[in-house]
């Protein structure tokens, strides 16, 4: 069964990347729209389903910025 988000959403934009490395210095840039109740599940929500599509981890990754729309 699903669960609810507690409290009310709230519209984030979340911006991150791979980390760069010697064989991949410029990294593609995520940028996601998402619903959550603050910027912390937001940004967990982000490394989630960019870790699904993209095989990027949060250790491997940093955060650019995040905005509340």
């Amino acid at each position: 069964m699903p669960t609810k988000a507690l409290g009310d959403l709230r519209e984030y934009i979340v911006v991150g990347r791979k980390l760069p490395s010697e064989k991949e210095p410029n990294t593609p840039i995520y940028k996601m729209q998402i619903f959550a109740s603050n910027h912390v599940i937001a940004k967990s929500r982000f490394w989630y389903f960019v870790s699904m599509l993209r095989r990027v981890k949060k250790a491997h990754g940093e955060i650019i910025s995040i905005k509340e729309v």
